[in-house]
């Protein structure tokens, strides 16, 4: 699920994906945070398990900052052995060395098998937040406001047709409720009426109380 727009590639694009990647010699990073938190639709495979051929020119990224704790810092990588040590000597020269410590508590979490558990309770506990948000929405927000309801992720990407973001996050914050104007996920500055929102953190009245700030702050404008 992309950042920001929380949408997905559907498996046909993602085959096609991978048929230009094997016509151009290309490698894929397939970066994948979100991919287990799926509150809607189903299931699509990962680009790293439909390479069939095992062609290695795949490499597929997940975190545990996202499906476990973000505190941990600690994700995986999945890809050709000799492409994979390679990154393991860049990935120290950045920062040495993550925390042991986060990693030994992530592995024995997941050799118990308490993260299968773990899993379908988060993913019930931030779908009711994301409903809890639309929800706040569609009550509060103008209703030319657009977006499209995320199946998965932690994000809903929003366009307000004749606002600036960046001004409305000024007045929004006067209100006491704040989001991710959208020229900081544009390299030319543009898409000033979009912005991003968050439900994970906040609890569903308090999403609700939080659109209702920002449908407040739209209209002061």
């Amino acid at each position: 699920f992309q950042n920001p727009s929380g949408s997905t590639l559907s498996e046909d694009r993602r085959a096609k994906l991978l048929d230009i990647a094997e016509k151009y010699d290309l490698i894929i990073f397939e970066d994948d945070p979100y991919g287990h938190l799926r509150y809607a639709g189903d299931h699509v495979p990962t680009i790293f398990s439909m390479d069939k051929k095992q062609s290695g020119r795949v490499v597929y990224a997940c975190s545990f900052s996202k499906i476990l704790a973000p505190g941990t810092r600690v994700a995986w990588i999945v890809g050709d052995p000799d492409l994979m040590q390679k990154m393991v000597m860049i990935k120290q020269g950045t920062n040495l060395c993550s925390s042991v410590v986060a990693q030994a508590l992530v592995y024995e979490y997941c050799r118990l098998g308490h993260l299968e558990g773990f899993l379908p309770k988060i993913i019930t506990h931030y779908g009711k937040k994301r409903d809890a948000m639309e929800a706040g929405f569609k009550k509060y927000l103008p209703s030319n406001t657009v977006y499209n309801t995320p199946e998965g992720g932690f994000f809903f990407w929003l366009q307000v047709p004749g606002i600036d973001s960046t001004t409305l996050f000024m007045k929004a914050i006067e209100h006491g409720v704040a989001f991710v104007t959208g020229p900081s996920f544009f390299v030319d500055g543009s898409g000033l009426d979009f912005m991003r929102t968050c439900f994970t953190f906040a609890q569903p009245e308090e999403l609700e109380e939080g659109a209702k700030r920002l449908g407040a702050a739209i209209k002061a404008l």
